[in-house]
């Protein structure tokens, strides 16, 4: 029986993490006669996932779960030695620090590497670099990390080593140099365009959420005129929220200041099931969402809202990884009022506008789901699987 080794850990109060963990561990749950062992991280030091955590990631029960990270690396040692063996690497945002980025290069070329003993292989799909940074050097801090030789060639050797590599966005593909890019598991998730559609068209709503993050501050005098004018010039009633537990404090005086009266929808104490059905029934109702959380934002689209980057700092990150997903939300240098004005002018003129993306993105993710399990289910008379990195020239 092949083992798959996967992670679902993620920031414990942000259900954007255990959404698109979930879209990777369903991944491989539809693979009939494989041994999912999955990290949980239920124990892990720096920042545990509790029980809330993992109400949103789908466990059938089934799984073999790690609570450590070390636990689970150590078992996944050991699984490439004796038997054939699928490595799939974290999703998500992957974080170089400024030291120690050899060490990292290095341990994912031995990564790619070690499965192969038993006639296994390594993924790399669904994760995106960093490519911004607070402060006043967000923008050179992003160019220069998205420049390609920002990726080391140890780096490049180990997704050249992979079986597949596919990453989020098309920033993090142009600095490897390697792989093809597959939208954010993210955009897999909640209903199905195609069966149950995306509920009403956003011209027909009348909500406009707003999220922010607490590390950029409050909105500025400007910003918030934007968010009033939008408002006003669609008829929309204001309604901030929270995803992410941290932005509680942050989003509750966003509130204040935006709809007076009226309280903010909060993370609080809920489980990130519970969350994310409070989320998700909110963008149903909403024409737009607006805010600097990518993953709100993808959230927002599949459930049929026009999504809005806003933010006092960069939107780098969102907007790269929605424009993955199809939607042409604008430029982080333009996000003018007349440009987001105009963008939402035309996405709400056309009553397909978000479905339509979604719907493709939702086929591209298949078509990266067959591939996987080709992959998996790719074995000789002698049990083991030829690896064949066919999208390491990409």
């Amino acid at each position: 029986m092949t083992r798959i080794f996967l992670s679902t850990w993620g920031q414990n109060d942000n259900i954007g993490d255990s959404i698109l963990r979930r879209g990777l561990l369903r991944t491989f749950q539809q693979i009939p006669g494989v041994e999912l062992h999955v990290h949980a991280g239920r124990r892990e030091s720096s920042d545990p996932n509790d029980e809330g955590y993992l109400t949103a990631l789908g466990l059938r029960g089934d799984e073999v779960l790690y609570d450590r990270s070390i636990d689970w690396l150590g078992a996944a040692s050991m699984s490439v030695l004796a038997r054939r063996t699928i490595l799939a690497l974290p999703a998500g945002e992957i974080v170089y620090g400024k030291i120690g980025k050899h060490f990292m290069a290095a341990g994912n070329l031995a990564l790619a590497l070690a499965p192969r003993i038993r006639g296994g292989a390594t993924l790399q799909v669904g994760a995106g670099v960093r490519m911004s940074a607070g402060g006043d050097n967000v923008r050179r801090a992003a160019a220069r990390a998205a420049a390609p030789r920002s990726m080391s060639g140890l780096e490049r050797v180990s997704r050249r080593a992979m079986a597949m590599v596919a990453w989020r966005d098309a920033a993090t593909q142009n600095a490897f140099g390697v792989g093809e890019v597959v939208p954010d598991w993210a955009f897999g998730e909640g209903v199905d365009p195609t069966t149950d559609g995306l509920g009403a068209a956003p011209a027909q709503r009348k909500l406009l959420a707003v999220t922010t993050r607490a590390h950029h501050g409050p909105l500025t005098a400007d910003k918030v005129e934007q968010l009033r004018r939008l408002a006003a010039r669609h008829d929309l009633t204001l309604q901030v929220y929270s995803q992410v537990r941290r932005d509680d404090e942050h989003v509750a005086r966003l509130a204040q200041v935006l709809h007076p009266g009226t309280g903010a929808l909060l993370f609080g104490d809920k489980s990130h099931a519970e969350c994310e059905r409070e989320v998700r029934a909110l963008h149903r109702q909403s024409a737009v969402v607006a805010g600097d959380r990518a993953h709100a934002l993808i959230i927002a689209a599949t459930e049929g809202a026009i999504p809005v980057p806003l933010s006092n700092g960069t939107t780098e990150k969102s907007v790269r990884t929605v424009r993955a997903g199809g939607i042409p939300v604008p430029l982080d240098a333009d996000s003018s009022f007349r440009s987001i004005e105009d963008y939402v002018g035309t996405q709400l003129a056309d009553p397909l506008a978000i479905e339509r993306p979604i719907t493709v993105a939702r086929q591209q993710i298949a078509q990266a789901r067959a591939r996987l399990h080709a992959i998996v289910d790719n074995t000789d008379n002698t049990g083991n699987a030829p690896v064949e990195p066919a999208l390491a020239g990409r």
